[in-house]
């Protein structure tokens, strides 16, 4: 699958890299939680010195990752971008098991686990990521063909206009259906409504359809053509008016990405700060 390209980025190197940090990581931890630890002093894993280590390893992935979400907009090669989304992806879900291994699967009421649990909820609005932008851009592209919002956006005000023209010899009923489908046809709606995809719902241009459809079957025959040629109109431009919202659609899928993983993220080095500090405060 070419769209996958950056997951296999240098024969899956950051694919084989993490495995490889996951492998080692977990021997260790088994060797030492089954013949080193004993809970001295009903210590809690992460303060054992392995647990420091993972700890340390696992914050400075975190940082990591999240300085090559700024530096990669100084990339300029796709090589070098396909690079940072592989090392991304891949370096992001190993670093859930190393922190895994920091915490000894030992989890409470407190900001420990909440940085920890929060660490989960970013990676997974990663893997959103990774799953949304494999698949809409090629979507978005199939729906746009090789038109843009803004000439789909003439295509529908010459429709309107030789739709206006058409029923200057029919009844003012196609007039005033056709001027209530220009004025009042929503495109697009709040982020929620272009997600979930209701503002269709009520749509002038497909009640003017509808209604046109009827008055057609009941039309004088001198004036039979136009409104065959005006329903032909308003079909045309209901496939415009989909079309432009199902690409609001997929691009708002693409910015809920953003608006999810970005955020999350400063969350979670605030988090991780809170965690390291209250660590040394406490322990």
């Amino acid at each position: 699958m070419k769209h996958l390209g950056f997951l296999e980025y240098r024969h899956f190197r950051y694919l084989k890299l993490a495995w490889w940090l996951v492998a080692l990581s977990t021997l260790f931890y088994v060797w030492h939680r089954l013949y080193v630890f004993h809970t001295p002093g009903k210590m809690s894993y992460g303060g054992t010195w392995p647990g420091y280590f993972f700890g340390v390893v696992a914050t400075s992935m975190v940082v990591w990752l999240a300085w090559l979400g700024i530096r990669k907009r100084h990339y300029t090669s796709s090589s070098n971008t396909q690079g940072w989304l592989s090392a991304h992806v891949y370096l992001g879900c190993a670093v859930v098991i190393v922190a895994t291994l920091h915490s000894g699967f030992e989890l409470g009421w407190n900001n420990h686990s909440a940085a920890y649990l929060l660490m989960w909820v970013v990676v997974g609005s990663g893997i959103y990521g990774v799953v949304v932008f494999s698949r809409v851009p090629s979507r978005l592209t199939a729906t746009m063909g090789d038109d843009t919002l803004s000439s789909m956006m003439l295509q529908l005000q010459d429709i309107d206009a030789q739709a206006q023209r058409l029923a200057l010899t029919l009844p003012d009923q196609y007039n005033t259906l056709i001027l209530d489908a220009a004025n009042n046809t929503r495109l697009q709606g709040t982020a929620l409504e272009n997600l979930l995809g209701t503002v269709a719902k009520g749509c002038p241009t497909t009640a003017a359809i509808s209604v046109m459809e009827r008055l057609n079957q009941n039309i004088d025959a001198a004036s039979a053509r136009a409104g065959r040629e005006i329903y032909g109109e308003m079909v045309r431009r209901k496939g415009l008016v989909d079309r432009i919202r199902k690409a609001h659609r997929l691009t708002a899928k693409l910015r809920l990405w953003l608006w999810l993983h970005v955020p999350l993220s400063m969350g979670l080095l605030v988090a991780l700060v809170a965690h390291i500090v209250s660590v040394f405060i406490y322990w």
